[in-house]
């Protein structure tokens, strides 16, 4: 399997958005997403499914990136399914996997106020890409956009975010809040990472979300201790 470069031609490829609505892709004169495009032509030739792919490829990026990947996955789903949409669980699931595939096409050695734009538009880009992921690219593109309308990067505001990308949105908060909580770690950490979750109700989060939310971490810390 070939790397992905080191440093993304796509870092100065990407501007801030000059209008709001536009949601089209990126021009890839630098060959990454056909790059990425013919890793995954020949993974499903090999009967690899295209994000076991792309997640192998992470992980060989960055570890603990991957790992909050697989966290936040498995907590999007439950999530979901509290709500009562699991015909929703197995994409909540993919979009917080596949949230941060962005960076394996942008990275930056420096400070740049831009970059988390620059990532979404790449993880938005690299699975609109990919036929069997194209569908998972809206909302992914979504994930950094806040409830209260002042996100990223399109300035979404309430139920315009697709659910999928406001579920994944408030288990990535928890993850980095809790600094990657778990079951089977102290309830306290879960506890104050849910306080600053509740703090940040109908600003950056989806209230109704962060209600359920605390209904599925009481669920697993009573499991855990049971």
């Amino acid at each position: 399997m070939h790397g992905f470069p080191d440093d993304s031609s796509l870092l100065s490829l990407v501007s801030p958005p000059p209008d709001r609505s536009r949601t089209g892709t990126l021009d890839d004169p630098t060959g990454v997403l056909r790059h990425v495009q013919g890793l995954l032509t020949a993974a499903a030739e090999g009967g690899v499914s295209s994000t076991a792919l792309l997640l192998s490829v992470l992980a060989r990026r960055d570890r603990a990136l991957a790992a909050r990947a697989r966290r936040t996955a498995e907590w999007a789903r439950l999530l979901a399914e509290c709500l009562g949409r699991e015909d929703l669980a197995r994409e909540a699931h993919d979009v917080a996997l596949l949230a941060d595939i962005g960076h394996l096409a942008v990275v930056a050695s420096f400070d740049n106020p831009w970059l988390e734009w620059q990532r979404r538009r790449a993880s938005h880009d690299l699975l609109q890409a990919v036929p069997d992921l194209a569908h998972l690219a809206p909302a992914v593109l979504s994930v950094s956009e806040r409830f209260d309308g002042d996100g990223i990067p399109l300035g979404l505001h309430g139920d315009e975010i697709p659910l999928t990308a406001r579920i994944a949105r408030l288990v990535r908060d928890f993850d980095l809040a809790s600094h990657g909580w778990w079951p089977g770690q102290p309830a306290a950490v879960s506890a104050r990472a849910c306080s600053d979750l509740v703090s940040l109700a109908g600003q950056t989060l989806d209230p109704a979300l962060v209600h359920t939310w605390l209904r599925v971490l009481d669920r697993e810390v009573a499991a855990d201790v049971a």
